[in-house]
């Protein structure tokens, strides 16, 4: 009797030892939020709005969020401080969890209209965002509901994560090429003043009646006005260049007097490394690049793009 009811308990009993010595996946967690803040520009009072960790005090571009080689799964926990609905889109990334439906709206004309292709954080909301499997690479993370002007009003950032982080080199993506020791990261962005007024008066649909003829005042770099910086680079191996645009046109970043080797966009490496000395950076996406100079003299780097509207 109690043989058979050994046997007849074996099965169960394999399949839960096999569940406890199975690996788990790990997780990348962040508990963020949305809400907005003042910032000087020019010498001119600018409503912002930005993501940040915790009761960190919100910046555009948000946080830099950087997942570990060991964790294979993102998850965010957004919660809500502004006045209109929000949400998490991360281009490259398709691992994400569709737990709830999109949202869409009437127009004035009575059509259907989409306003965020992900489900939404409402205000005074928390909602959790989960992607698998995440892969290496860089990457633009943005608000997916009504991008047009909630990313004008500076909701994005940097989501990253490296193939290795072998000391010394670092690999950012599997293949000879991608390992680096130094890291630069150039988030590109832009402020028009009326629609950040028409938002803070929220007069934003009537006296700016969308983003069609949005016309940039001031063109930033890592959330400051930028005309040009510079780049360094040394002895001890290549410095990796993660390139975001988060405007609403390309940016043509070119490093005076020298090339990069361009690696991969929006996460994904190429199947061979290009050479450019003027690099095309579309909108809303990413291009990786390696600086591989043995100078540490610093190079001058401008945006060609917005330099020829200035």
């Amino acid at each position: 009797m109690n043989r058979l009811l050994i046997k007849s308990l074996a099965p169960a009993m394999l399949s839960i030892f096999c569940l406890l010595i199975a690996p788990r996946a790990s997780a990348a967690t962040f508990n963020m939020r949305a809400a907005s803040y003042t910032k000087t520009v020019n010498g001119r009072q600018v409503l912002m709005w930005g993501f940040a960790i915790g009761n960190g005090a919100p910046t555009s571009p948000g946080p830099a969020l950087t997942v570990s080689v060991a964790d294979t799964q993102l998850i965010i926990n957004l919660k809500n401080e502004l006045n209109v609905p929000v949400s998490l889109v991360i281009p490259g990334q398709n691992g994400f969890v569709r737990d709830a439906s999109h949202t869409t709206f009437e127009d004035a004309f009575g059509r259907t209209r989409a306003r965020s292709f992900v489900k939404e954080t409402q205000p005074g909301q928390t909602v959790q965002y989960v992607w698998k499997n995440v892969s290496a690479g860089t990457y633009l993370y943005h608000s997916g509901s009504h991008p047009a002007l909630q990313v004008q009003m500076g909701l994005y950032g940097l989501l990253r994560k490296n193939f290795t982080n072998t000391r010394p080199l670092s690999q950012a993506y599997e293949g000879v090429p991608y390992f680096f020791t130094r890291e630069k990261v150039w988030v590109f962005g832009e402020i028009d003043f009326d629609v950040h007024d028409a938002v803070r008066d929220g007069t934003y649909g009537t006296t700016v009646k969308s983003m069609i003829h949005s016309t940039p005042d001031v063109y930033l770099l890592n959330g400051e006005p930028f005309i040009t910086t510079s780049v360094s680079g040394g002895p001890q191996g290549a410095t990796l260049i993660r390139m975001l645009n988060a405007c609403y046109d390309e940016r043509i970043p070119v490093v005076n007097g020298t090339h990069l080797k361009i690696v991969a966009e929006d996460g994904r490496k190429y199947s061979y490394p290009k050479l450019e000395n003027a690099v095309n950076l579309p909108a809303l996406k990413t291009r990786d690049a390696l600086l591989e100079t043995a100078s540490s003299s610093p190079l001058t780097v401008y945006d060609r793009r917005s330099l020829s509207r200035q």
